[in-house]
């Protein structure tokens, strides 16, 4: 029972505040959860709710998995020579400082609407993340192993495969599960703004329409995928990395 009590309550709060918003708004505008449940059943036997958050995610997923490509090859180079790092850190404290709103608007401008806006958004505000956990993963190494090994002539790729990559992945669960809680905001920012499908592009077009009960069955979509992702993927990246970095530093000590 106690497992469930947060959810519990916070279904409650989330309750109260509907009731709130109805009697303060009125039902035009705040629609009962029986009529928001409603319309989410009718999204999901229609198959457009599947549709439209296939597309989210897929979006999603793919810019993410391009700026962990990108970071974690650029931040391990980066680490590996601190030089560099120093080098390129004020650009990567602009691009973390740059809201998405700047990236959806120039690759619309650039690019039109479509898949690459989000796709683009979602690389553009995870791949500082990644670059700088990469990054700060290389450079919490033990610098005398490395010595040793090129004492040692050890080949390269074993050094990375043995010593580097393993030191990184701590820092990188870390770093990626907090991209992964932002990266379908991104992808559904972008798609409100530049983009015909998704489940943003279809909030922004129940907004239009001001079809309430079909923007918040989009909403709560949204919200339960966020959920969803805490809970079943975000959380035990997190306790994975708090396990890895515990016992990294009890070999350490």
């Amino acid at each position: 029972m106690k497992t469930f009590a947060p959810y519990i309550v916070s279904a409650l709060i989330l309750a109260g505040i509907f009731a709130l918003a109805r009697y303060l708004l009125g039902a035009e505008l705040a629609p009962a959860p029986d009529a928001i449940l409603a319309a989410l059943w009718k999204l999901a036997r229609s198959g457009e709710l599947f549709r439209e958050l296939a597309i989210t995610l897929l979006r999603g997923a793919c810019g993410i998995l391009l700026a962990n490509i990108a970071g974690v090859t650029l931040g391990i180079a980066a680490g590996l020579y601190a030089g560099s790092l120093r080098l390129v850190a004020p650009l990567v404290a602009a691009l973390q400082a740059c809201p998405p709103v700047v990236w959806i608007t120039l690759v619309m401008v650039w690019a039109g609407t479509g898949s690459v806006v989000p796709v683009a958004t979602v690389f553009a505000a995870t791949f500082p993340f990644v670059f700088s956990t990469a990054a700060q993963g290389v450079m919490g190494l033990d610098r005398r192993i490395a010595a040793m090994s090129r004492l040692y002539d050890v080949p390269k790729i074993r050094v990375l495969r043995h010593f580097v990559l393993p030191g990184v992945l701590p820092y990188w669960l870390a770093g990626f599960s907090g991209i992964l809680a932002a990266g379908w905001k991104a992808a559904a920012v972008a798609e409100f703004l530049g983009s015909h499908h998704g489940i943003g592009a279809r909030i922004f077009w129940s907004y239009r329409k001001l079809n309430m009960e079909e923007l918040n069955a989009w909403a709560l979509t949204l919200i339960l995928l966020g959920v969803a992702l805490e809970c079943a993927v975000i959380t035990p990246l997190r306790h994975k990395a708090a396990q890895l970095e515990s016992k990294g530093s009890a070999n350490h000590a």
